[in-house]
């Protein structure tokens, strides 16, 4: 190759400044494409989590025998059986109204 040749070879500094432009606009679209859709997940989520409570409110028998709870880091701590069981902080439940003492209270994953 002539020396010529060799020096068209190398991007001026100006073609790589366009280069990096148009790469950040292409990465921002592509930020704002994930944001998007990470957005559309957590609204996904959170629609079937409410339609699977509304279905748990209105099954046949009426309304579910307890009350509904948002576990916290403090509830798993002490209750260590529940992260074992698959429970998770956020996770909707169902608390029991009442348990006999004979019979251990159970929770019900809301969704």
């Amino acid at each position: 190759m002539s020396e010529e040749q060799q020096e068209k070879a190398v991007p001026t500094k100006d073609e790589i400044i366009a280069f990096i432009k148009e790469q950040i606009e292409v990465k921002t679209v592509q930020l704002e494409l994930q944001e998007l859709n990470t957005g559309l997940a957590v609204s996904r989520a959170e629609e079937l989590k409410a339609l699977a409570f509304i279905a748990q409110m209105t099954q046949p028998g009426g309304r579910p025998d307890g009350v509904p709870h948002t576990l916290t880091q403090e509830d798993l701590d002490n209750n260590p059986e529940l992260a074992e069981g698959g429970f998770n902080v956020g996770d909707e439940v169902i608390v029991p109204n009442e348990a006999p003492v004979e019979k251990q209270r159970t929770l019900k994953k809301n969704a």
